[in-house]
C-alpha cells in the first residue's frame, strides 16, 4: 500500500487538520506523514494523540522538528499545562513549548538525525504515552531548500508583475510583503525572511497566524532583514500553483525560510511557528 500524502492523511484522520499541513500536492519526498498511535498501558487508549507537525526531516544536519498533542478525538489541541517527556528512538530530548500567537501549541526540538529511515517519537504527558513515526530522508533527493542549501532564485508576484497570480496576497487586508520580486530581493544580498503561505485557503488555519507573527517582528527587524511573502495558489479557487511555488517544489505550507546575505538557508521553520520562535530565529540570523 502506498504511503499517504499529507492531504490524504488529513482526510483519513478527519479532525487532525489543525495539526497537519495546510495542504499537500503529492508525496514530494518530504517524509512528513505521521502515524498516529498509542503505547500507553495497552489496556486503554491514551487521553491524547501525538502527531509530527513539521514537514521535512533531513539526515545529517542540525535542524528543527516539532510535534503536537491532539485530544483523543483528534478534533483539537491539548493544552500543554504540564511538562511533556519526549524521546526519539528511546533517547530523551529537550523540547520547548511554543504557543505565542498560534492556535496549535507545539513542542520544538533541535536534533540531528544520523541517517534516513523511520524514527519513533514518543511523548508522555500526565501519565499517558503516545507515539508517532517520523520519516527522515536523504537530502540528495530533495528539491526544496533546507538549512545549508541555497534559496532558489526565481521571480515572485508583485503588483507590477503578478505572474498570473490573482490575488498576490489572500490576507485580509493584504500584507505589505509583496513590494519586490523574490529574485530581486535575493540579489540585494541582505538577510531575508521568506514565508510561503496562503491565509485564505489554509486547511490547518495556521498560514494566517504565522504571517501575522512574522509581521509582528517588522518594527524590530525590518531595517536589517528583508521580509517577503509568497502566496501558494494562482487564484482563490482551483489547484494551480504560483510559479514561485512550482519553482521551489513545495508540497506543503506554511514554510518560513531564513537566509543569510549569501542566500543560503540558515533555518527552515515549517507549519506552526509562534511569535517567540520567529523572534528568536531572526536574532540568530543576525548574530
Amino acid at each position: 500500500m502506498a504511503a499517504m500524502n499529507r492531504r490524504e492523511f488529513l482526510l483519513a484522520t478527519g479532525g487532525l487538520a489543525v495539526a497537519a499541513a495546510c495542504g499537500s500536492r503529492g508525496n514530494g519526498g518530504d517524509g512528513a506523514v505521521a502515524k498516529v498511535s498509542s503505547t500507553t498501558s495497552r489496556t486503554r487508549a491514551p487521553a491524547f494523540n501525538l502527531v509530527v507537525a513539521s514537514y521535512l526531516h533531513v539526515a545529517g544536519i542540525d535542524e528543527r522538528f516539532t510535534v503536537a498533542l491532539l485530544n483523543r478525538e483528534g478534533t483539537g489541541p491539548v493544552a500543554l499545562s504540564e511538562p511533556v517527556k519526549l524521546t526519539v528512538d528511546g533517547q530523551a530530548v529537550t523540547a520547548e513549548v511554543h504557543q505565542d500567537g498560534i492556535p496549535l501549541p507545539y513542542l520544538l526540538v533541535r536534533h540531528r538525525f544520523a541517517q534516513p529511515g523511520v524514527v519513533k517519537v514518543e511523548a508522555t504527558f500526565k501519565g499517558d504515552t503516545a507515539d508517532a513515526d517520523l520519516q527522515v530522508v536523504d537530502g540528495q533527493g530533495v528539491k526544496e531548500p533546507y538549512p545549508g542549501r541555497p534559496m532558489i532564485v526565481t521571480p515572485s508576484p508583485t503588483a507590477a508583475a503578478t505572474l498570473g497570480v490573482d490575488p498576490i496576497c489572500t490576507a485580509d487586508p493584504a500584507c505589505p510583503l509583496h513590494d519586490v520580486s523574490l529574485d530581486v530581493l535575493l540579489a540585494q544580498r541582505r538577510p531575508s525572511a521568506v514565508l510561503f503561505s496562503t491565509p485564505a485557503r489554509c486547511q490547518s488555519r495556521l498560514c494566517g497566524p504565522v504571517l501575522d507573527n512574522l509581521l509582528a517582528q517588522r518594527d524590530a527587524f525590518g531595517d536589517r532583514v528583508r521580509f517577503h511573502h509568497v502566496e501558494i495558489y494562482k487564484a482563490r479557487a482551483g489547484n494551480d500553483l504560483s510559479p514561485t511555488v512550482e519553482a521551489y517544489g513545495l508540497t506543503q505550507e506554511p514554510i518560513l525560510f531564513l537566509a543569510g546575505p549569501d542566500g543560503t538557508v540558515r533555518e527552515r521553520l515549517d507549519n506552526a511557528v509562534d511569535r517567540t520562535e520567529i523572534k528568536q530565529a531572526l536574532e540568530r540570523l543576525l548574530a
